[in-house]
C-alpha cells in the first residue's frame, strides 16, 4: 500500500484536521440519526429473505449484563497489559478476538443455544489466560495455547489477526501437526488451507469454540492446518477471499510456512471456495482439494430459464468473476484432486468441471465416495491424503518452464512469474502462453487480449546470466532489458495500438484499469476502505431518503454479513492518510458530500440541482442518483465509491452462489422504487468504463 504523504493537507480548509476521535463522534451522530434498519440487516422488502446470520436467542438480562461487563474489564486489562508492555503488541490480536467475538454476539444477538452462554466464558477465560501468559513472556503458538507435554496428538488453536480492510480483529484456527516440537521452528513445513462449510449460525464464538476443540476433517502428518473463518458465510469471496489470504500471512508468523507446499481444501461451501482459489490463482498451490460445493450461479440455482433479474449483457459479464468453468484452463497450472459423494446434488460441481478440463485437454484424479450424500467417506479421505502427501515430496522444479494462464479480470493477476497488469476489455478472457527455452536462454509469450503485463522472475530465480534478454512475443523477437532492482530478471511490456510490444515505464498522467483498480463497485470492499459520510442533506428529499436509507443498509450490511468494524468518518474530518490508504466510500449528491464536492470536476458524471449527466444520457436529479467506482481524483491509486456499499444484497443470503456481484462500474438508480432485496431500486443505466477509466462512446 501506498506511504501516507507527510506533505500539507489535500483539503486545506479551516476545521479539517481535529482528533480523530472527534471525526468519529461526528460521524456516529449522523449515522444513528439515519432511519434505522432492523436488527437482522434487512429493510421491509427483504423481510421474505432469510437473515444472515440469523437472529439468536434471548439472553436473561443478568446473564447478558455479566458477560457484558467481563467482556469490558477484560478490555481493560488488556489495555493496561499493552500500556506496560515495552517489546510490542504483535501479540495483542490473539486477546482481542476471543474479546470481540463475545462482544459481538452480544451486539448482535447471536447467541443460538443457552449453551453458547458456558462457551463464552470459556472463551473469556482464555483472553485472561493469554494476557497472564503474554505478560510473562510467552509468544507464538505457546501463547495460543500449544503444549509441549501433549506432542503426541494434533493440536487445535485459534488466534487472530488485525484485517488490512476495517481493522476488524478477524479470527483463524490452527492445527499443530503430532510431534512437532519447538525445536522444530527453524524448519519449513507444509500447510494445508481447509476452507469450512456453510453454517447460518456459525458466527465467532461457535467458530472458535469448535476450533479450539476439534481437529477437523484432515491433519495430514507433518502438515499445518490453516482454518479462516473468511468473514463467515460468503463462500471466501469479495472481503472474505482476502481473509484467506490474511489468515496465511498470520499463520507464517507463528511458524515457518513452505510456500512450495501450501494446499487449497475445502468441502462444500469451501469446495466452491476451493474451486475458485483454484483456477483465480493456480501457481500459488501445491495441490487443490475441492469437494462439493459450486462452481457456477445460473445452472446451480436453475436460473437458465427463468432468472429473478435481467440477465443482461453487463449482468452475464459479471458472472466471470467468480464462475469456475470460465477459467479452467487455469487447473494446468496446478495440482488438482476433486472429491464428490457419489449420491450428492452437489456433484455435478465437480462433473462440470472434469467434462470442461477433458474438453481442454485436462485432467486430474477425481475420488467418488461410493455410496455418499454430503460427506467424505474414510477411504477416499486416505487416498486423497495420500495422493497429496506423494504431490509433496514431488515439487517440480523452478522456474518454471511453461505457463498458461487465462484472465477475465486484473481482479486476478499473476501466474508465477507472468503478471498480466492490462486487458483490451475487463471481463473478456485475455491470455498469457509463455515458455521459457533453457537452451536459447530466451522467453516466448504469445498473448491475446493483454495489453501490458510484466516478466517477474524474483521469486521463482532467473536461472541464466544477468542483462538483457531475448522475448519473442507474439511472433516478434526483440533484446529486453532487466529493470528491476531485487535479482532475478523482470522488465514491464506494452503493446501499443499497431500491435508492437516495447519496454514499458507507466504514465502517471493518464489512467487505466491495472491491478487492485479495475472495478467492479464491489472490488473497492475487498481492500482497505473507509465509509465518508456527508455533512449536508442532499438537494432534493426523495434523493437524500434514498441516500439515508443505502448509508445504514451498507454500513449494517458489513457489519453483520462481513464480520466487520464499519470504519465511518464525516466529510469534513477526512485525513490524509485516509486519502492516501482507503478506497473512500462516499454517500451524498455533490453538494451535501464535501468531498464529493471538491472532485465533483474529475467525475465522469454530472450532478446537479437540476441536471443528472452520465456521458450522453440524462436524468432527472429529483428522482435519480448515480452510483460508482472511479480511480480516487486525489489519489489514483484508490478508488471513490459514490452511494453503494456491497452491492448482493439480502436476496443473496439464500445461497452462496447467488453472492455475486450485482452492479458493474456505474449505474443510475431511479429512487422512486423500492429496495426489492435484490437492487436498491430499479436500474435506469449501468455499464462498465472503458480500459481508460472513459465512458465508451453510447
Amino acid at each position: 500500500m501506498p506511504t501516507p504523504s507527510p506533505g500539507n493537507s489535500r483539503m486545506e480548509r479551516p476545521g479539517y484536521r481535529i482528533a480523530f476521535t472527534v471525526c468519529l463522534a461526528w460521524a456516529l451522530a449522523i449515522v444513528h440519526s439515519l432511519p434505522a434498519v432492523s436488527q437482522d440487516n434487512t429493510t421491509p422488502a427483504a423481510a421474505r429473505y432469510k437473515a444472515l446470520p440469523p437472529a439468536g436467542i434471548e439472553l436473561d438480562a443478568a446473564v447478558r449484563k455479566t458477560l457484558q461487563d467481563r467482556v469490558e474489564s477484560i478490555r481493560d486489562r488488556l489495555a493496561a497489559a499493552l500500556e506496560k508492555s515495552t517489546v510490542g503488541a504483535d501479540w495483542a490480536s490473539h486477546v482481542q478476538v476471543l474479546i470481540r467475538s463475545v462482544d459481538l454476539a452480544l451486539q448482535q444477538n447471536l447467541f443460538f443455544k443457552p449453551g453458547q452462554v458456558d462457551d463464552a466464558k470459556k472463551l473469556l477465560d482464555e483472553a485472561e489466560r493469554r494476557i497472564d501468559s503474554a505478560v510473562d513472556g510467552q509468544r507464538g503458538l505457546e501463547l495460543l495455547g500449544w503444549d509441549p507435554s501433549a506432542v503426541g496428538r494434533p493440536q487445535p488453536l485459534v488466534g487472530g489477526f488485525v484485517s488490512r480492510i476495517d481493522d476488524s480483529v478477524q479470527p483463524f484456527g490452527i492445527v499443530v501437526p503430532a510431534g512437532w516440537r519447538a525445536d522444530d521452528a527453524p524448519a519449513e513445513h507444509r500447510m494445508d488451507v481447509w476452507l469450512h462449510g456453510r453454517g447460518d449460525n456459525k458466527t465467532e464464538i461457535p467458530f472458535l469454540t469448535e476450533r479450539m476443540s476439534k481437529v477437523g476433517t484432515y491433519a495430514p502428518r507433518d502438515t499445518f492446518v490453516l482454518h479462516p473463518f473468511g468473514r463467515h458465510c460468503n463462500a471466501f469471496k469479495f472481503a472474505g477471499e482476502t481473509d484467506v489470504y490474511e489468515a496465511m500471512a498470520a499463520a507464517s508468523r507463528l511458524f515457518r510456512v513452505d510456500p512450495r507446499r501450501v494446499c487449497i481444501r475445502g468441502f462444500s461451501m469451501g469446495g466452491a471456495g476451493c474451486w475458485h482459489f483454484a483456477v483465480h490463482d493456480p501457481t500459488r498451490w501445491m495441490a487443490a482439494n475441492p469437494g462439493a460445493g459450486f462452481v457456477d450461479t445460473l445452472v446451480y440455482q436453475g436460473w437458465n430459464d427463468q432468472p429473478p433479474f435481467p440477465l443482461t449483457p453487463v449482468a452475464r459479464k459479471l458472472l466471470n468473476w467468480y464462475d469456475v468453468l470460465p477459467w479452467t484452463a487455469n487447473l494446468g497450472e496446478t495440482r488438482t484432486i476433486a472429491y464428490s459423494g457419489e449420491v450428492d446434488k452437489q456433484r455435478q460441481a465437480a462433473d462440470r468441471v472434469v467434462e470442461k478440463a477433458s474438453q481442454l485437454g485436462l485432467s486430474f484424479p477425481y475420488i467418488i465416495g461410493a455410496d455418499m450424500g454430503h460427506k467424505i467417506d474414510d477411504a477416499s479421505r486416505q487416498k486423497i491424503d495420500a495422493q497429496i502427501a506423494r504431490w509433496a515430496e514431488d515439487l517440480p522444479p523452478l522456474p518454471r518452464k511453461e505457463i498458461h494462464f487465462v484472465t477475465y479480470t486484473l481482479h486476478y493477476d499473476s501466474a508465477d512469474w507472468v503478471r498480466v497488469t492490462g486487458m483490451r476489455e475487463q471481463w473478456t478472457a485475455a491470455s498469457v502462453d509463455a515458455v521459457l527455452d533453457d537452451a536459447a536462454e530466451s522467453v516466448t509469450l504469445e498473448t491475446d487480449g493483454v495489453t501490458h503485463l510484466e516478466i517477474d522472475f524474483s521469486e521463482s530465480g532467473w536461472p541464466h546470466r544477468r542483462g538483457a534478454v531475448q522475448i519473442t512475443i507474439d511472433g516478434v523477437t526483440s533484446e529486453f532489458d532487466d529493470t528491476g532492482n531485487v535479482g532475478g530478471f523482470q522488465c514491464s511490456l506494452a503493446r501499443d495500438s499497431d500491435g508492437h510490444w516495447s519496454q514499458h515505464q507507466e504514465d502517471a498522467t493518464r489512467l487505466r484499469k491495472r491491478p487492485g483498480l479495475q472495478g467492479p463497485i464491489d472490488d473497492a470492499f475487498c481492500d482497505r476502505f473507509v465509509f465518508v459520510l456527508p455533512s449536508r442533506p442532499a438537494r432534493h428529499g426523495r434523493v437524500q431518503r434514498w441516500i439515508d436509507r443505502e448509508t445504514r443498509y451498507a454500513m449494517d450490511r458489513w457489519s453483520r454479513l462481513m464480520r466487520g468494524d464499519a470504519p465511518v468518518v464525516l466529510d469534513r474530518d477526512l485525513t490524509d492518510d485516509q486519502i492516501e490508504t482507503c478506497h473512500l466510500i462516499c454517500f451524498g449528491d455533490f453538494s451535501s458530500n464535501r468531498y464529493l464536492f471538491n472532485i465533483a470536476a474529475s467525475l465522469p458524471v454530472r450532478w446537479t440541482r437540476d441536471t443528472l449527466t452520465v456521458g450522453t444520457q440524462t436524468f432527472d436529479p429529483v428522482k435519480h442518483a448515480p452510483v460508482l467506482c472511479y480511480p480516487n481524483p486525489l489519489n489514483p491509486d484508490r478508488y471513490v465509491v459514490v452511494n453503494s456499499g456491497m452491492t448482493f444484497r439480502d436476496f443473496s443470503n439464500v445461497s452462496n452462489s447467488r453472492q455475486i456481484a450485482m452492479l458493474p462500474d456505474w449505474a443510475v438508480m431511479d429512487v422512486t422504487e423500492e429496495d426489492d432485496s435484490i437492487f436498491a431500486g430499479r436500474i435506469a443505466a449501468q455499464g462498465f468504463f472503458d480500459e481508460h477509466w472513459e465512458l465508451p462512446a453510447q
